[in-house]
Order: structure tokens, then C-alpha cells, then sequence
């Protein structure tokens, strides 16, 4: 189970780091990315093929960084983690809020990835300036 603190340690050092964004290599920052993910997802019900795709696409965007991920492999990735679920038919994908509940702790599935890479950067750059590092 991924408590606040982990969750917020693994999104900051995944998205905050640098100007481009990699797959985790670690098991536990590839659940809080997958996570990550699928709590941004959770805000609609569910999502045709087309809607999510355009959806994964554009919150990797919306990190502004680099990132040879695509929406496609990132999909599979969340199917096979169990966090996404087809129905019978294929055609609509919705979250399986259980799966999430199963890996994280309550209180993480409400917060934010964007406001922690934000807070995260300023207090990188915050650090950069006080020792004198551009």
C-alpha cells in the first residue's frame, strides 16, 4: 500500500527531475505512475478508445517535458496493471477505482500530480538558487 508521502516523493522525482520523462525503473514509481494517471483518469466515468487515447496524450503533455511514452503503450500499461478495464465489447475503457484502492491509501487518490511536480520544482529551483546553480 502507497501512502501520501511515497506517492508524493516518487510523482516528484519522476516529473520535477529534469526536462524529459522516462518510464520508471523502479516497481513502486511505476504503480505511483500508473496511478498517477489513472486517479487524472478517474474524472470521467469512462472513455471510447479515441477520448482516452487523446486523454493519456494529453496528460503527458501537460507535464511539459520530453517523453518518448506514447498514449498507446501507456494504455497497455494501465490495462495490464489492472487499473483499466474494456467492456465485453472493447469499445469503452473506465477505471477500476477497487484496483486503486487496493495499492493506495485513501487520502492519495484525491491529490494532485500537477500541484506536487509544481511545488516540487519551486523548491528545486529554490535550492538551484541558493547554492548558486543555474
Amino acid at each position: 500500500m502507497i501512502n501520501q508521502p511515497q506517492y508524493e516523493t516518487s510523482i516528484a522525482k519522476t516529473f520535477a527531475s529534469g526536462s524529459s520523462l522516462d518510464y520508471p525503473r523502479k516497481p513502486q514509481d511505476r504503480i505511483v505512475f500508473l496511478g498517477a494517471l489513472s486517479i487524472f483518469l478517474m474524472a470521467r466515468e469512462s472513455y471510447s478508445e479515441p477520448d482516452l487515447n487523446e486523454a493519456i496524450a494529453g496528460w503527458l503533455r501537460s507535464f511539459d517535458v520530453a517523453t518518448a511514452l506514447d498514449h498507446v503503450t501507456l494504455r497497455r500499461y494501465l490495462v495490464d496493471a489492472g487499473y483499466l478495464l474494456r467492456d465485453e465489447a472493447g469499445v469503452r475503457y473506465s477505471i477500476d477505482r477497487t484496483a486503486l484502492a487496493a495499492d493506495f491509501d485513501t487520502p492519495v487518490l484525491t491529490l494532485d500530480a500537477h500541484e506536487i511536480v509544481r511545488q516540487a520544482r519551486i523548491e528545486r529551483e529554490a535550492r538551484k538558487r541558493a547554492y548558486g546553480v543555474r
